[in-house]
């Protein structure tokens, strides 16, 4: 596997699987998920059913804690496997729906029990990596992601294009197959040892920790903030690529490739910044540079801002991720770890309860402009609240002596 020589010998057998793995997700997001509210929109699906269709992924992280408590004192990857091949193979039911209702109910089925792979997948990515050696391995991994994404979306589109809609019954299977296989690919990542824990005095220390911790209550709430702005584009950008541009499946499955491979190019960056840097003085510039993505899609009237849109947003994205998840899991104990990015995954569920039905508001009473302009005002407001976020984000307490990171 490309760059595994860039790893000692544990790592290297964890990256190896992982990024197999990946591999095939990446066909699976640019085949299936990519795809899934403009397909959704192309079947019938009202505003409301899209915006519940594009919020799902997100408003089901506010159960991680019940997800994060339950999976403990089992065997992490056996729980990531269980629930996403669950979760991966909704999809082949494909071939027989119909009706935009159903559509939708099994978009968000699929969205819970990805969510309950959560909290566990963190724990592995905090055990098999190093602090030294995370932030690449986790970018070169999703650099093969992306690069598979880029195909699969661009081939993806076209095809979704043939048999007057109807393709996503057949395309869609075939994309929950790499899907699975992928959740099969990651079993064979091996975790050195997992700790027993006791879960009333563990979640017990661990929220005593996080309200007593006023660095901490800040850099949540202002992640918040910031991320409140992001999800409301959610449902808009489909929205507005379909009904106010009226591109076909073919060109936004070439945008799709257009972000992926701009997400692609900047993991060769975002790792190794987030190696040598702190994760959260990244955070505050990317968080300032989304505030151009709504704000393109505000002023566009054809597809050409689009486009610079799409590459900016691959490349941000990618590097909101990989230092949000690096500066939560770097000071955080082993054992500690599920339960820590609990709180943070439901914080993001509440959020994605809210901005993407607050944005459809605001799309049905001022138009999609006026929505993509709140948008960008709100991630503005994290990003200037963002600023002022101190690079120490938990206490000593809760901190693990190697300082392991993600």
């Amino acid at each position: 596997m490309f760059f595994a020589k860039k790893f000692p010998y544990y790592t290297r057998i964890a990256y190896f699987y992982d990024a197999r793995a990946g591999i095939f997700f990446g066909v699976f997001n640019g085949l299936v998920i990519f795809f899934v509210p403009i397909i959704g929109l192309r079947i019938g699906a009202t505003p409301l059913e899209i915006t519940i269709i594009t919020a799902s992924p997100s408003a089901c992280l506010l159960l991680t804690s019940l997800w994060a408590k339950l999976c403990r004192n089992r065997k992490k990857v056996s729980w990531v496997v269980l629930f996403t091949l669950i979760s991966r193979s909704l999809f082949l039911s494909m071939f027989f729906v119909k009706k935009p209702q159903i559509f939708t109910a099994i978009i968000v089925c699929a969205a819970i029990l990805e969510s309950m792979a959560m909290p566990a997948y963190s724990s592995v990515m905090k055990e098999v990596y190093h602090e030294n050696y995370r932030g690449k391995a986790m970018g070169y991994v999703r650099l093969f992601c992306n690069i598979a994404l880029v195909l699969a979306s661009f081939a993806g589109g076209y095809l979704l294009d043939l048999g007057n809609g109807t393709f996503y019954k057949f395309i869609f299977p075939i994309g929950a197959i790499f899907g699975m296989t992928s959740s099969l690919l990651f079993k064979k990542v091996r975790i050195r040892r997992e700790t027993s824990i006791s879960t009333i005095s563990h979640l017990s220390v661990v929220l005593k920790e996080f309200y007593k911790n006023n660095y901490l209550r800040y850099f949540t709430i202002v992640f918040f903030i910031a991320g409140f702005g992001n999800l409301m584009n959610l449902p808009l950008i489909p929205l507005f690529l379909v009904d106010e541009l009226a591109l076909s499946n073919t060109v936004i499955g070439y945008l799709g490739s257009i972000t992926a491979l701009a997400g692609s190019i900047s993991f060769f960056f975002w790792g190794q910044l987030i190696d040598r840097y702190k994760p959260l003085n990244l955070f505050k510039v990317i968080a300032t540079i989304a505030v151009v993505v709504p704000f393109l899609y505000a002023i566009s009237h054809s597809i050409f801002p689009i486009i610079f849109a799409a590459i900016i947003n691959g490349v941000i994205l990618n590097g909101w991720d990989l230092c949000w998840y690096n500066h939560v899991i770097q000071d955080a104990k082993r054992e500690h770890t599920a339960d820590v990015f609990g709180i943070q995954f439901s914080l993001i569920g509440v959020r994605a309860l809210i901005a993407p039905f607050v944005a459809t508001a605001i799309y049905h009473h001022f138009g999609i402009r006026y929505a993509f302009i709140t948008s960008a005002c709100v991630i503005l407001i994290g990003a200037i609240f963002m600023a002022f976020c101190r690079k120490k984000a938990f206490v000593r307490d809760i901190q693990v002596a190697t300082k392991m990171c993600i």
